[in-house]
């Protein structure tokens, strides 16, 4: 099931402002665990769970879902997806174009971390967005 074009054009503009964060040689690093609590404390409610063989040099991809276990969405479907942590932001913004153009993903992107989810809910995506635009200073808390 593809996501809504609305929150594919949030998710792409997201990733643009966040891309925006501090180009060039100071632009921060994440690792899973600081961007997941940076969110989380922005309102997110993620909690991450096992890492996962990523293949690629530079590459840590840890599995992410809402606090609590996974929730559910209307279909039964649920709420999880991943972490992919990235040598440089160079190298997420490339990530974050091949993640927007998989069919099944919804797609965000903060400096080198790319979180990627299939199938979240509605509620769960805007609450993962206005993290991200706290996080950004988009946004009041």
């Amino acid at each position: 099931m593809r996501a809504p074009a609305g929150a594919l054009v949030t998710a792409a503009l997201l990733g643009a402002a966040l891309a925006l964060t501090g180009c060039g040689s100071s632009e921060r690093e994440f690792d899973a665990e600081t961007v997941i609590s940076e969110l989380n404390e922005a309102g997110a409610g993620l909690a991450l769970g096992a890492a996962l063989p990523a293949g690629t040099e530079g590459t840590k991809v840890t599995v992410i879902s809402f606090d609590g276990g996974s929730k559910p969405s209307d279909d039964g479907h649920g709420g999880s997806g991943a972490v992919v942590i990235l040598d440089d932001a160079d190298i997420a913004q490339t990530e974050f174009r091949r993640c927007e153009a998989a069919v099944t993903f919804i797609c965000f992107r903060a400096a080198n971390a790319v979180l990627r989810f299939d199938d979240i809910s509605a509620p769960e995506r805007e609450q993962v967005t206005a993290a991200l635009r706290r996080l950004e200073g988009l946004e009041e808390s």
